[in-house]
């Protein structure tokens, strides 16, 4: 189960914004589509769910067509399933959510098979499902999953080109090829994939480093990576930028204190800790209990 457990950890990373970036220019008109959909994706984003969750609500009546609004309604109780304490009632309703997700986004990628942004939603939404599922112990169920996302990954992969979501897409993949132990590396020669670490993080930093809303995405995944390799420092450096962004957003503020204890700088991730105990937040309030239990052991 390790790559299957593997793949989705990622997806989960980067995804999210990956899709809000796919946004087209926003409307001078406030009342349009696009501009509501900015300000939900931001309120997400800002942790600030109920506001988020009551704009969604609106967009998938305005537009029941459209499947970024059913994304990112689904988003929500993922978030508060993977981030939170992961209780079966917000696993039920994240699959609920993400099925209508799926079942919008199909029929968009029917109606125009090159859209991209709807290959990488499709492939982020049943990336997701197979880690709710793996973790709720629905192994079964979470293969099936696993490997129909790993269809549209692959249609991902074949876009040759600069655009920051398919080199987002890439880089992530091409890294979790890379860091498949050896004894596992028959499985992904039998699906004719080859690809090294340093070349996905290679990928990851060219879209980092992009004029575009990606950036923010490779941001959080090299974050994640950088830890996972034991690069603290930098790791540290795109989850400050992210914190920068978002000051809102209680899940970049753990992880950045989180980063900043394993760095062995304790004095500023207890810093990070007190502000975090301290933040005007109503979701994921296990964050500031963690924190609050950090700050003993400091």
């Amino acid at each position: 189960m390790r790559i299957l457990y593997v793949v989705p950890v990622l997806f989960c990373c980067f995804f999210l914004m990956g899709v809000a970036g796919s946004q087209a220019k926003i409307s001078a008109d406030s009342t349009s589509y696009e501009h509501r959909l900015e300000e939900g994706i931001d309120a997400f984003y800002k942790s600030k769910w109920v506001k988020a969750q009551r704009i969604f609500d609106a967009l998938k009546q305005q537009q029941p067509t459209d499947s970024r609004a059913y994304f990112f309604d689904s988003m929500i109780p993922f978030w508060k399933y993977y981030f939170g304490e992961k209780s079966s009632e917000a696993a039920e309703e994240f699959m609920q959510r993400s099925q209508k997700a799926i079942e919008v986004s199909t029929q968009q990628l029917n109606e125009n098979s090159s859209d991209t942004t709807m290959v990488l939603m499709l492939s982020g939404l049943y990336g997701y499902q197979s880690l709710v599922l793996a973790t709720e112990e629905n192994y079964r169920a979470a293969l099936q999953g696993g490997m129909t996302g790993f269809k549209y990954t692959r249609q991902l992969l074949s876009i040759n080109d600069d655009n920051p979501k398919a080199l987002i897409g890439k880089g992530i993949f091409y890294y979790m090829i890379g860091s498949v132990p050896n004894g596992l590396k028959w499985v992904t020669n039998m699906v004719g994939i080859s690809a090294d670490m340093q070349e996905g993080l290679e990928v990851l930093e060219q879209a980092a480093n992009s004029d575009s809303y990606i950036s923010n995405d490779a941001k959080m995944i090299l974050a994640y990576l950088y830890e996972r390799e034991e690069k603290y420092d930098r790791s540290l450096t795109h989850l400050e930028e992210l914190c920068e962004r978002y000051p809102e957003n209680i899940i970049f503020q753990y992880n950045r204190a989180r980063l900043l204890e394993k760095n062995n700088q304790p004095t500023l991730a207890r810093k990070k800790y007190q502000q975090i105990v301290k933040m005007n937040t109503q979701v994921l309030e296990i964050l500031q209990q963690k924190s609050k239990a950090r700050l003993h052991n400091l």
